[in-house]
């Protein structure tokens, strides 16, 4: 290897930042440069695939360690304190001593960080060491390499169930559609399976791949952690361009599935792959009783620094009351003492020291277990494990558990959070006619025999409603007739509103013969359906008989598919299984299947289909305008086989496609008909409580086609704003649409999920649905879960103008009335959010018991929960299961993901993940207390310990003249609250019960008295400390009147003091304890032994110690068990008697309910639910409150006030409406 100059390697290295730097990147191959040095090598500036996650080396551990633990200012506190105790004029005791508090909590500290870091170093070398396939040049061929040795400009070979290494850009596949399938649980935890497909017309080397021939530069985007996005193109050598996206790119830690082997070029390795940028680790979190704690802390600095003040003014005046120059005190070398003034500023200072323990040290040590223990006990509870999907809650956020007990707003998602996300095709308008599919969702005999394949091992007893469709009988015989005749131009539609379900999705086939290698968990849950459809009344069509169906309507069904010849490959229906990236998709084109569309196979360039008749259409798919939630829809262009017409199918919500149909086709009677009909059936689908969607086609010309594919290839291969450019050029091709029809799909509540809400609003949450439904899906499922009362007010916001008188009359409103609730939408939402309405907003919401936010954006749910958060200075919890709620995950104090249909993004990012919504209720209402009710009496009893035992130094230097001697050995002062006093807190944090779970399920009004300040509030933490100084004096003082006169030195009047110190504190916990346990008790006694073993040991042993034989010459003196005794009694004294007054005369909800949990079971069942009959059934009510009669249209106008009419408002363009009792028809207000 060639010698290279220190300089020209610092040169190279400024290069090579300049070079990562850039926004775009120039990358060749690097098989001409093969074998050459290293700085010989064009992409040598880019980083390589061995990957470091650990932190430290082995020999700068100690001093990176440290470092990282100095960031905590107590820590640096104690540490400047330990320095200041080795300086002469100040210190308070031995140096060496005044070290092994903080040298034990960072060696503590020290050595959890090191086994950390060890695992995360096994795990790097485990993952740089696993094997691939490199191709080489000299071998011509690939070989096998470890990861740690693939570079950027490399070909990479990965072959099928195989771990992709770094991010490749897709070249070859052995496809011979160049389609490659990859599963991206790693990443986002999404497992059905994305189709990757390669660069088009850069490698034509079928059907091996040669790597040699590949000559062209691969220019792309610098770095980002956007997994959905990459922007790259690739130059030919003619300088031809040819477009790469996301769709051609191959992620590190994606896994190839269905695919024998793909070949990649590496763009991004090592920390550079989007999978390591989004490798953040574990999200950390200030808990608000932290900040509390913080704020605490500086007022114990504070009265430190007070004490010290008094001590050294006390010193200085001490000083100067001498007559002369007493014997104790020693000068300097030259016989001189220092000045009283200059003493007592040195004096301040050795207070210091001696006082530090008032800043207590092990109590973020000790905060730090006890969240743990606290974790373990909330991913082990059994009642929140899900046994159909086999999980258990995981805690993502290990520092705010606490928070879970002090939540006021929660932000939820519908679709996947409060219902199943599982979708059942319920319904379906074709040209303006309604299809009910009333047998659908429930068992029947009645029934296709296409039966659906799933990939999913089921019970042969259960039935897969989201997959097995039952055709509606009358719009069968109508797709039998466009079979037989296809010439009504009505019939054309039918068959086109079909053809659209089966085409127009990202659905990837795959034979059932072709699955994935991986054990497939069976389901354990009976899926039943709660709607009775068998009474299900249609609102548009008479019932229909389907003629010559007679009792074999299978046979019919049957006739509809043609018998393939026998030349024929032979695919049936069953052999084909679909994994779609959602349950809608899914849903459609299982439904297509049941009418005979069936999707056969879909490849980058082509879909086919076969048709009832059992012929098969090959459809040429010449783009794919994915869906976006600015556009909210999807499209797919194809060419017709049959007709050659370019053909667009479109699909998406209503308000964005009917906004887009021809409006010349809409002034003829028959098309605008059409429009109307649909749009009555898509309303009555919404307040079903349905997800809608319309389906539309377009048919384009030659000349259309080629200038807009012109367009949209100019974009796909644009670097600069290439995102907005091709949605440029879907919107453009998106209009003049043909209204086909339209569909509505159930999605069920989950389970429990009206107990649940109910629940949460009597703990005092307020729940606020966030959604991108339509309103009236909204209210539908706002009724279902209870969400919504039948008592409640109302109020529909919608306008497309200014909101601001509308504001501020429904605030009128809400605070004239109490049982109101809003249902706003997205439009209306985005103007209230401007800074000029945001306050009228936030005091409207502020009167309601529930939101219903429709048809908003994802920002917009992050806005909502940002703006709450802050003006109204609550503590806030989302909720969500898929990508379009990790905004608002992120922008809540607290974020739970619910692993559910739509992926694992939300889970990922969130500080919590459940498999259920009902886990909530138990989550917040018993974990959520019992965290925040252990820690915050363990903090405040930190902060009492640490001062009572603090002040007994401090009361003595009123007789000592303030010279900063203690009465009590050092070393047995650091065992104080090292070993004696700091097992017993923590097990309190731990264990202790205040309240049992049945009881705080049974009232979870109980919750909110954790809510706000809580237990750990300012009051409490003074009066804390009040009782402190209190115990202080008492400990200290009985003692030293009842040793007054004796001739006892100081260390044996120290014994007794710091005796009594230790039975007060442990006897103070034990009346905090609610709920004793075995641990408890040999804490509590293992606490006592240690004291009495320690102490009677090292005065014993340490015959030169100042403690030397006192503790044994006090146990054989009767007036030492006396003191201690009568000096417990009367320090406890005053809070027991104010536990037992309070308690007898005043009793909080907290100690009411733990009256009733001493009873037997029964009696307190029986008890909650007499209780809860008498406040109504269960209904949430504001106590305190009269609640009046809910406006319906039979009351009097003068029972309400008078609100503001519709011109009073905004004129025309806002639409105020109440909705009572039948939610569906507005009362003008």
């Amino acid at each position: 290897m060639m010698w290279r100059s220190p300089l020209a390697r610092v040169r190279d290295a400024l290069r090579g930042q300049k070079v990562r730097e850039k926004d775009l990147r120039n990358l060749v191959s690097n098989l001409p440069y093969e074998g050459l040095d290293k700085w010989k090598q064009p992409n040598r500036y880019f980083p390589g695939n061995s990957i470091k996650t650990s932190k430290y080396t082995l020999l700068l551990f100690i001093p990176m360690n440290l470092f990282e633990q100095f960031h905590r200012l107590a820590n640096l506190y104690f540490v400047g304190l330990a320095i200041l105790n080795f300086v002469p004029v100040v210190n308070a005791f031995q140096p060496e001593v005044a070290l092994i508090p903080i040298c034990v909590i960072l060696c503590l500290t020290a050595m959890k960080d090191a086994w950390e870091d060890f695992r995360r170093y096994q795990s790097d070398k485990r993952l740089n060491s696993m094997p691939c396939l490199i191709y080489s040049r000299k071998v011509k061929q690939f070989v096998e390499r470890y990861w740690k040795d693939v570079r950027v400009g490399d070909f990479v070979k990965v072959v099928c169930n195989e771990i992709v290494p770094a991010d490749l850009l897709l070249l070859h596949t052995s496809d011979p559609n160049g389609v490659c399938h990859i599963e991206t649980a790693n990443l986002d935890g999404e497992t059905n399976l994305k189709q990757r497909r390669v660069v088009p017309g850069v490698c034509i080397t079928d059907p091996e791949f040669e790597a040699e021939s590949f000559n062209s530069i691969v220019v792309c985007e610098k770095p980002n952690i956007n997994l959905n996005h990459f922007k790259c193109y690739v130059e030919k050598p003619d300088k031809d361009k040819v477009g790469a996206g996301i769709e051609n790119l191959l992620l590190r830690g994606c896994t190839v599935r269905n695919t024998d082997h793909a070949v990649g070029f590496v763009v991004y390795a090592g920390h550079e792959t989007k999978a390591m940028l989004n490798n953040n680790g574990p999200r950390y979190k200030r808990s608000k009783q932290e900040r509390r704690l913080n704020i605490d802390v500086m007022f114990c600095v504070i009265l430190l620094l007070t004490m010290c003040l008094v001590g050294a003014l006390g010193h200085y005046l001490w000083l100067q009351t001498l007559p002369g120059l007493p014997p104790y005190l020693v000068p300097h070398s030259n016989g001189h003492l220092d000045s009283p003034s200059l003493s007592s500023f040195y004096m301040f200072f050795t207070m210091i020291i001696l006082l530090q323990v008032l800043i207590p040290i092990s109590l973020y040590v000790s905060i730090e277990l006890v969240k743990i223990a606290q974790i373990f006990f909330i991913t082990n509870d059994i009642d929140l494990y899900d046994e159909e999907t086999d999980s258990q809650i995981q805690c993502r956020a290990l520092n705010i558990t606490e928070d879970l007990g002090q939540i006021e707003y929660i932000f939820t998602d519908k679709t996947g959070t409060l219902t199943e996300n599982k979708m059942v095709f319920r319904r379906c308008s074709i040209m303006g006619t309604e299809y009910p599919h009333k047998e659908n969702g429930k068992t029947s005999h009645w029934t296709l025999k296409l039966v659906c394949c799933t990939c999913t091992v089921v019970s042969p007893h259960s039935i897969n409603f989201e997959t097995e469709v039952t055709p509606d009988k009358k719009l069968l015989q109508q797709i039998s007739g466009a079979e037989s005749t296809s010439v009504s131009r009505k019939i054309d539609a039918y068959l086109d509103f079909f053809l659209a379900l089966a085409i127009c999705n990202t659905v990837v086939v795959s034979m059932a013969t072709a699955q994935r290698q991986r054990v497939s968990r069976k389901s354990k849950r009976n899926r039943t359906i709660s709607v009775d459809s068998s009474i299900e009344e249609d609102h548009f069509n008479p019932p229909v008989k389907l003629e010559g169906s007679g009792g074999n309507t299978g046979a019919q069904t049957c006739s509809l598919h043609v018998p393939r010849s026998s030349s024929e490959p032979a695919v049936t229906p069953d052999m084909v299984c679909y994994e779609a990236e959602s349950p809608d998709e899914a849903a459609l084109v299982y439904a297509a299947k049941a009418y005979g569309f069936i999707l056969l196979g879909r490849t980058p360039d082509s879909v086919t289909v076969r048709l009832p008749s059992g012929e098969d259409l090959r459809f040429e798919v010449l783009d794919t305008l994915t869906f976006d939630s600015n556009r909210k829809r999807m499209s797919v262009l194809v060419r017709h086989p049959i007709s050659k017409e370019y053909v667009l199918y479109t699909k998406g919500a209503d308000y964005a496609i009917m906004e887009l149909l021809d409006c010349v086709s809409l002034e003829k009677g028959n098309q605008k008909n059409i429009a109307a009909d649909t749009q009555q059936h898509l309303d009555y689908y919404a307040k079903e409580g349905l997800r809608t969607l319309c389906i539309a086609k377009k048919v384009l010309s030659g000349r259309e086609y080629e200038s807009w594919s012109a367009d949209r290839h100019r974009a796909l291969a644009a670097i600069e704003n290439r995102e907005q450019l091709i949605m440029d050029t879907a919107v453009q091709i998106e209009t003049n649409l043909t209204l086909l029809g339209a569909t509505g799909i159930e999605d069920r509540l989950q389970e429990n999920v009206p107990d649940t809400i109910t629940a949460l609003r009597e703990a005092g949450i307020q729940v606020w649905v966030l959604t991108g439904d339509k309103p009236e899906t909204a209210v539908n499922i706002g009724y279902a879960c209870r969400l919504l009362e039948e008592e409640d007010l109302v109020i529909n916001m919608s306008c497309k103008n200014k909101v601001r008188r509308p504001l501020s009359a429904s605030l009128k409103v809400g605070c004239l009335i109490q049982n109101i609730s809003l249902v706003i939408d997205g439009r209306t939402l985005a103007m209230t959010l401007s800074s000029d309405l945001q306050e009228r907003f936030v005091e409207l919401a502020k009167h309601c018991r529930s939101v219903l936010c429709c048809r908003v954006t994802p920002l917009q749910k992050s806005a909502v929960v940002k703006i709450i958060r802050e003006k109204l200075k609550v503590m806030t919890l989302a909720v969500g299961d898929g990508a379009n709620d990790v905004n608002m995950i992120q922008a809540a104090d607290v974020g739970i993901g619910i692993s559910g249909q739509e992926g694992m993004q939300a889970v990922m990012m969130s500080d919590f993940a459940i498999s259920r919504f009902k886990h909530l209720k138990k989550l917040l209402l018993v974990h959520g207390h019992w965290c925040n009710s252990r820690l915050a009496n363990m903090i405040i009893y930190f902060f009492y310990k640490n001062t009572a035992n603090v002040n007994l130094l401090f009361w003595y230097q009123f007789f000592c003249g303030f010279t900063a001697t203690a009465m009590i050995d050092y070393w047995l002062m650091i065992f104080f609250n090292l070993f004696f006093t700091s097992a017993p807190p923590i097990m309190f944090g731990i264990l202790d019960k205040d309240i049992s779970a049945e009881m705080l399920l049974g009232v979870p009004e109980l919750y909110r008295t954790g809510q706000g300040s809580g237990e750990y509030r300012f009051s409490t933490f003074w009066v804390s400390m009040l009782d402190a100084f209190y115990q202080s004096l008492v400990c200290f003082f009985i003692p030293y009147l009842a040793y007054r006169g004796s001739d006892m030195d100081i260390f044996s009047f120290g014994t007794p003091v710091n005796t009594i110190s230790l039975f007060t504190i442990l006897l103070h916990l034990s009346i905090e304890i609610k709920a004793w346990t075995v641990v408890h008790w040999v804490i509590m006694l293992g606490s006592v032994a240690l004291y009495f073993i320690v102490t009677l040991a090292y005065s014993a042993i340490c015959v030169t110690c100042n403690a030397y034989w006192t503790l044994q010459s006090q146990m054989v003196d009767p007036m030492f068990y006396l003191v201690c005794i009568i000096t417990t009694v009367v320090a406890l004294l005053p809070r027991y008697t104010f536990h037992v007054l309070k308690n007898s005369i005043a009793p909080s909800p907290l100690e009411q309910a733990r009256h009733l949990d001493r009873m037997d079971p029964i009696t307190r069942d029986q008890w909650i639910k007499e209780w809860r009959s008498f406040r109504g059934g269960g209904q949430v009510k504001r106590s305190g409150l009269s609640v009046p009669p809910s406006p319906t249209l039979g009351t009097s106008v003068e029972a309400y006030p008078p609100s503001p009419t519709a011109s009073e408002i905004t004129g025309d363009e806002f639409t105020l409406n109440v909705i009572s009792e039948n939610y569906n028809r507005p009362v003008h207000t």
